[in-house]
């Protein structure tokens, strides 16, 4: 009975803070953008003029180390990681239109799974990358766990989905 009892709470909790379906369009409009900006700029290497500017930063080391100064900044990489990764959130958990608790269980393990797979991509890079390719490696990290969870909910929701077609 307790165990039940805690098997709700939990479905409340995830239900209770998730963004409303409406938000799904909005994550696609943010993760669109941010994609073709980071193809523009990691693999074409385009540094547009006008990403050039003065930030606020609280530090900053290129030639010499600044605390909490202004500093000129090209700041593509930060408009298109800031799309990226709030798009993704948004995608990854938003309700669905209608969420039961079936959904919410899915969520939930994908949520784990996602997390499994994540930290063995972790320690594989602490393990065998090394030099500038960790740090490459750490920085795709900061948005493969919102893209691993997405891509094992969506396959868990259309082997659930096509489950009860049959």
């Amino acid at each position: 009975m307790i165990f039940i009892q805690q098997s709700i709470d939990l479905i409340k909790v995830f239900t209770i803070s998730l963004l409303p379906n409406k938000f799904k369009n909005l994550g696609w409009f943010l993760i669109i953008p941010g994609f073709f900006l980071s193809i523009l700029r990691f693999y074409y290497g385009l540094k547009l003029t006008i990403f050039d500017i003065k930030v606020f930063a609280i530090y900053s080391s290129y030639i010499d180390t600044k605390y909490f100064s202004v500093i000129e900044n090209h700041v593509s990489e930060e408009i298109a990681g800031t799309l990226l990764l709030l798009g993704l959130l948004i995608l990854a958990f938003h309700k669905e239109k209608e969420e039961t608790d079936i959904i919410v269980r899915i969520r939930y393990e994908s949520l784990l799974t996602s997390l499994m797979i994540n930290s063995a991509f972790i320690l594989a890079s602490l393990l065998f990358v090394f030099g500038i390719g960790f740090v490459e490696m750490m920085i795709i990290n900061i948005f493969s766990q919102l893209i691993l969870f997405i891509v094992v909910f969506r396959l868990k929701m259309f082997r659930h989905i096509h489950k009860f077609k049959k």
